[in-house]
């Protein structure tokens, strides 16, 4: 039996992985998910405001996740507080 919060994990990564899948146009697979070398600007970043809003938790729980998630999951940019997916891992 999983605790709550590993089921709050799990949603969180599986719904940045289809938001990220949605923003470039659909066409990463799971065997490509991380943009290829000198994709540049062309990658669509999801900003943690979309992530809130589609998981209906708040900004400081999904921007802790994207912290700790950075590097291991998934290239989390910052400005400020901000964070935005530019890639997974």
């Amino acid at each position: 039996m999983t605790s709550d919060t590993e089921a709050t994990t799990d949603d969180l990564h599986n719904t940045i992985r289809e938001l990220w899948q949605r923003a470039q146009g659909g066409g990463a697979t799971s065997d490509d998910l991380a943009p290829p070398s000198g994709f540049g600007q062309s990658v669509t970043a999801i900003p943690d405001t979309d992530i809130a809003e589609a998981t209906g938790l708040g900004l400081d729980p999904v921007r802790e996740y994207l912290d700790n998630a950075d590097g291991t999951l998934f290239v989390v940019g910052r400005s400020g507080d901000t964070r935005t997916v530019q890639g997974l891992l």
